[in-house]
């Protein structure tokens, strides 16, 4: 259970590390677009005014593009997480000001609070666009926050240069057309009312968009860690494992530690060693895998999993990891099917010959090793005694020898299944009543 949570917490850690690369390639990518954006501008909106106020303002915007660059150079240190909540402040922050403050025409004597009219404060939806390019639910709301700050500070600060404030308030019940018309198109009218459900929407679209980059960092996370653990899992069982346990592995949480009863199967080539002196090692591998792959086709293919290969044995489990039905009837099967493949073909111009045991009763399940370098592999006395059944064929001249325990469980009356009888197996204090498989 430690080795699991430490792994997920490595898994974890790798996923934020790659948010962070994430957020800042993103920010970067806000940085550059603002800087896109305010170019043109730049070079367009002075056009409206005339000298020199035109000047001044071509000269606020390349100033506020210049300021934006700034955090650029903080990449890659402690204050960069900051500079970009500084960042989106700062836009905020002007876009307030220039609410406030910048005149809606050269000519002058045009009231500020007119601005209102505008499309002015429409781009504190634009920078609230922009912020979510970072990834940061965070920097988001924090985006939001400055942008009703600022529109509310922008109101206050007109609102107290004015002598007089008409707003909806000011309408009389069921106002006639005049009422009405005279009072939204009065020079002073400032409709805070208004003003606040801006806010409240600017407040609204920054936790909804916060909320849906929340919901999408969730969704990468997810995947990303049910990614590592795919892998995590390809590595753990090897390459002959299908796909589709793999996933089944993922779905049904059946990686962790585990006791439960299945039939296991130890298959070892009989006369491997003295076939092997004489070839090369280049051919033993070549002979190998080419056993190896069509065996593992036939367990796979009877819902068993390849649990490890060792030298020129392979191991393979029944319900574990995965629960199967009928499981000792389908060890049996894969143990038939496994001595007709050596006796109907070659291996790379080799004939093989098989010893195979199997054992049913409850094995331990999980990963071993280090975090960073895992194994799944199965423990108990039901292991051992596969194994050395496998090794009894030797002595009596068979191919195949199962415990009693999984002829019992197969419930099925098996014509090819001769008893043995009971029989004393090296290593146990207690006698195993023994079925060999006739051919």
């Amino acid at each position: 259970m430690i080795g699991e949570t430490a792994s997920r917490a490595h898994n974890l850690a790798e996923v934020e590390a790659t948010f962070a690369s994430a957020e800042r390639k993103g920010f970067r990518l806000a940085v550059l677009g603002r800087t896109v954006a305010l170019i043109p501008i730049g070079v367009i909106h002075p056009l409206g005014y005339q000298h020199p106020n035109n000047i001044y303002i071509a000269a606020i915007i390349l100033a506020a593009i210049a300021v934006g660059l700034a955090p650029l150079g903080l990449v890659g240190t402690r204050y960069e997480r900051v500079s970009r909540y500084a960042f989106f402040s700062f836009d905020m922050a002007a876009l307030s000001a220039i609410l406030a403050l910048v005149p809606i025409s050269s000519g002058g004597n045009v009231p500020q609070n007119l601005v209102f009219s505008t499309s002015r404060g429409e781009y504190f939806f634009v920078i609230l666009a922009i912020s979510t390019l970072a990834l940061s639910p965070f920097l988001v709301l924090w985006t939001g926050l400055c942008g009703v700050v600022g529109l509310a500070a922008a109101t206050f600060w007109i609102a107290a240069g004015m002598d007089h404030i008409f707003t909806f308030g000011d309408l009389p019940i069921a106002p006639s057309r005049d009422a009405f018309l005279g009072t939204v198109l009065n020079p002073d009218f400032l409709g805070v009312s208004v003003r606040i459900n801006e806010g409240v929407n600017i407040a609204l679209v920054s936790g909804i968009v916060a909320l849906a980059v929340y919901r999408f960092r969730n969704v990468v996370r997810d995947n990303a860690i049910a990614e590592i653990q795919r892998i995590r899992l390809r590595n753990l069982f090897g390459r002959f494992v299908p796909a589709q346990i793999i996933e089944q592995l993922i779905i049904a949480g059946q990686v962790n530690p585990q006791t439960r009863e299945a039939s296991i199967i130890f298959a070892d080539i009989e006369g491997f060693t003295r076939l092997s002196e004489t070839l090369t090692p280049e051919q033993v591998v070549k002979l190998l895998n080419s056993f190896f792959g069509e065996a593992s086709r036939i367990i796979d293919g009877n819902g068993g999993v390849v649990i490890n290969y060792v030298g020129d044995a392979i191991i393979a489990a029944f319900n574990a990891p995965l629960p199967s039905e009928d499981y000792s009837a389908k060890a049996v099967q894969t143990a038939r099917m496994l001595l007709n493949l050596v006796a109907s073909r070659e291996f790379e111009g080799h004939r093989l010959s098989l010893r195979v045991g199997i054992a049913t009763g409850q094995v331990a399940a999980g990963n071993v090793g280090a975090a960073e370098r895992q194994t799944y592999t199965l423990y108990s006395d039901t292991v051992n005694l596969s194994q050395r059944l496998e090794r009894m064929n030797k002595e009596l001249g068979t191919s195949c020898l199962i415990c009693g325990d999984t002829y019992e469980a197969m419930n099925l009356d098996e014509t090819d299944l001769v008893s043995i009888g009971t029989v004393q197996v090296r290593g146990r204090q207690q006698t195993v009543q023994v079925f060999k498989l006739s051919r």
